[in-house]
């Protein structure tokens, strides 16, 4: 048994439960405010990860977005799980979800695993040990033309990260292709690490959003780094193409 596999498989499971949810045409949700919500299949894909890993691995911690941490903080594993990354898509019958599973051990994310149950697309990254789809390594895009870059983003609901969110989309469009904001950060940062986006701006977030998508980004190659500078920040990174890292930070760096 290896941490990664284990990954994998939550994922796939939960996964293969948010299919069958998507499915129905009566998906009911909670509004936790004006405009974050939090649907039935959130709560489930939860359930069926924390009881497989609470089970399978009775020392771990877990840091699930909708129930929160358990276990100790002392503990050597920590395990962070975005059960639906993407709830307004898949609360509006979008396809473009996700389950994102990774663990960390003694504050180093080990591994890392980011599926799409619609595309049936499994991403997914040890530590040291590069990136996969389903399977195949991956690789950033090796665009070097600012004005060709797809660059994708996702923000807090909150009023200073949607300020600036707006203020960045504003430059950003100016200068590449397009920005586009998604609406699934773990799915945004390992399309980033195929190549079918060239950057990823992540502001706000909360660890169970990019962890593992941010491992699987790394060790596919790509550069990364904060929103105000070299080193990853608590909550904003800016995940690209190592082609075009420098260009895009001299471009945040005018607007933040």
């Amino acid at each position: 048994m290896s941490y990664l596999s284990e990954a994998v498989y939550t994922a796939k499971i939960a996964g293969e439960f948010l299919r069958e949810m998507f499915t129905s045409k009566n998906i009911q949700a909670e509004y936790k405010s004006a405009k974050d919500i939090v649907t039935e299949a959130d709560k489930g894909a939860e359930q069926i990860i924390k009881e497989y890993l609470t089970e399978t691995f009775k020392g771990h911690r877990i840091v699930a977005e909708e129930s929160g941490a358990t276990g100790s903080q002392q503990a050597e594993f920590t395990w962070y799980i975005d059960p639906l990354d993407g709830t307004t898509n898949f609360f509006h019958h979008i396809p473009y979800f996700n389950v994102s599973v990774a663990l960390e051990q003694n504050g180093t994310v080990v591994c890392g695993a980011v599926y799409n149950p619609i595309l049936d697309e499994m991403f997914y990254a040890e530590k040291g040990k590069g990136a996969f789809l389903n399977g195949n390594r991956i690789a950033p895009s090796q665009n070097t033309d600012m004005k060709k870059a797809f660059i994708t983003s996702c923000h807090s609901p909150g009023e200073e990260d949607t300020r600036k969110f707006i203020k960045l989309m504003e430059a950003v469009k100016r200068e590449a292709f397009d920005m586009r904001k998604l609406g699934s950060a773990a799915l945004e940062l390992s399309y980033t690490a195929c190549g079918r986006a060239d950057a990823f701006i992540g502001i706000g977030l909360k660890p169970w959003d990019f962890k593992a998508g941010l491992l699987i980004a790394q060790e596919s190659g790509c550069a990364a780094g904060g929103l105000y500078g070299a080193g990853i920040e608590k909550d904003n990174i800016v995940v690209c193409a190592p082609s075009l890292y420098n260009e895009l930070r001299k471009i945040i760096a005018k607007v933040v």
